[in-house]
């Protein structure tokens, strides 16, 4: 990391009376590496802002629905979007899965693999969710972050850490360089040194909990939650408290902040993977420099796409059981007819789950899927026997999709999957 890129008070040797600064560390090999102490998070901001674009993103979160408010489709989409979200966000660390393997019930995910890691993330996610919508952003402490990351990590095969623990000076992984690519001097970030991890993390933490921060901001007299998300991201990213692992928690966070505001999450890691370039160059500014405009305008953005983007996946898929119905014209009550609502929320499934969900025998269940599939509302990916799973193609090319894609080429791509063409959904 060259020192002179950064903002001149960071530049200045650390103290404890100034509380930030740059050091080195004594261990072996990193004696003449400067190490970043950024300050604690800022409680206003001077820089001007683009105002119409954060209000424009704080109005999309205030859109949203609360978790009691949210209609059944909302719920659905909410639990297949956490998937989704699982899958992108790994992606961007080198994870590899996808949106049907996390959600295909024929999968073993019992030991160390991709999918296993990627339906990990998914369930510290809903985790953290459910325990800030029920106890607020105070349940967000160091010990809490480390049972996420353990849920995140403890079953990805690339990791060799200890999963849930943070750097700690003189175990393995306790010293980390951004963007060094072999070479030390090169890096493109030196964050915390470990020795200070716990003392800047809780620095961070404290800063996210701080009532009287949240609440003139969510009063419109401080900085409003998508300036809040920005900036606790850039200096969570700029602790790095864990030896791997970082970015899928600080992505995290931005959805548990939203779920403590009272809204159902909105999840942008899709975005963020689609402009990975301009968001680290965004966050660099910011752990650099202390000048967050560019973040913040980059968070904001994120929202108001991904809002967009939410809307219309929600439209669609709300719509595609009128649509099946019409396509198969299946009896009333009949288990083909119930299973097409479900078909949103569990769009890979096999006989048993369908049996189980529906509360039909196994050959009623048999039966439904068999209509489903000649009328080309699923399809069946395991061949004929034992264990068959089918999916609904429409639905995961709708969430498989990349950021920006129109909505209509996926559906188009899953119906030539299908061998059917039905009319376009309007």
């Amino acid at each position: 990391m060259n020192r002179d890129e950064l903002v001149d008070a960071l530049r200045q040797p650390y103290s404890t009376e100034r509380g930030f600064g740059t050091e080195k560390i004594g261990k072996t090999g990193y004696e003449n590496i400067w190490f970043v102490v950024p300050p604690k998070p800022p409680d206003t901001i001077s820089e001007k802002l683009s105002l119409p674009l954060v209000r424009e993103a704080n109005l999309a979160l205030q859109r949203r629905p609360t978790v009691q408010s949210a209609s059944e489709i909302q719920r659905s989409i909410a639990y297949l979007l956490v998937r989704r979200e699982a899958v992108s966000s790994s992606r961007m660390e080198g994870t590899w899965s996808t949106v049907d393997d996390v959600l295909s019930p024929s999968i073993d995910a019992s030991g160390r693999s991709a999918i296993a890691s990627v339906r990990g993330y998914a369930n510290a996610l809903m985790h953290g969710i459910q325990s800030v919508q029920n106890e607020g952003m105070a349940v967000l402490t160091p010990k809490f972050l480390c049972a996420l990351h353990e849920k995140v990590m403890q079953k990805d095969p690339g990791y060799s850490g200890i999963a849930g623990r943070l750097r700690t000076p003189g175990l393995p992984g306790d010293v980390v360089q951004i963007g060094s690519f072999g070479r030390k001097e090169n890096s493109v970030y030196n964050p915390v040194p470990p020795a200070r991890v716990t003392h800047c993390l809780s620095e961070v933490l404290d800063w996210m909990c701080d009532e009287s921060i949240v609440q003139l901001g969510d009063a419109g007299m401080g900085m409003v939650l998508p300036i809040r998300m920005a900036i606790g991201h850039a200096h969570f990213e700029a602790v790095h408290p864990f030896s791997d692992g970082n970015g899928r928690v600080g992505r995290m966070l931005w959805a548990l902040q939203m779920a403590a505001a009272g809204r159902l999450p909105l999840y942008l890691s899709s975005y963020v993977e689609a402009e990975k370039s301009e968001y680290g160059a965004a966050l660099q500014e910011a752990q650099k420099q202390l000048s967050y405009r560019r973040l913040i305008d980059f968070v904001c953005r994120a929202i108001v796409a991904c809002s967009e983007e939410e809307a219309v996946t929600q439209q669609v898929l709300g719509q595609l059981p009128y649509v099946w119905q019409g396509r198969g014209k299946f009896r009333g009550g009949s288990s083909a007819a119930r299973a097409l609502e479900l078909l949103v929320k569990m769009p890979v499934l096999n006989v048993k789950l369908l049996a189980f969900e529906l509360r039909v025998s196994i050959q009623a269940a048999s039966q439904g899927l068999q209509r489903l599939e000649q009328a080309g509302v699923v399809r069946d990916r395991s061949g004929r026997g034992r264990g068959r799973v089918f999916a609904a193609e429409e639905v995961i090319s709708v969430l498989a999709r990349p950021f920006g894609m129109d909505i209509e080429m996926a559906l188009e791509e899953a119906r030539n999957i299908l061998a059917i063409s039905p009319p376009s959904i309007q």
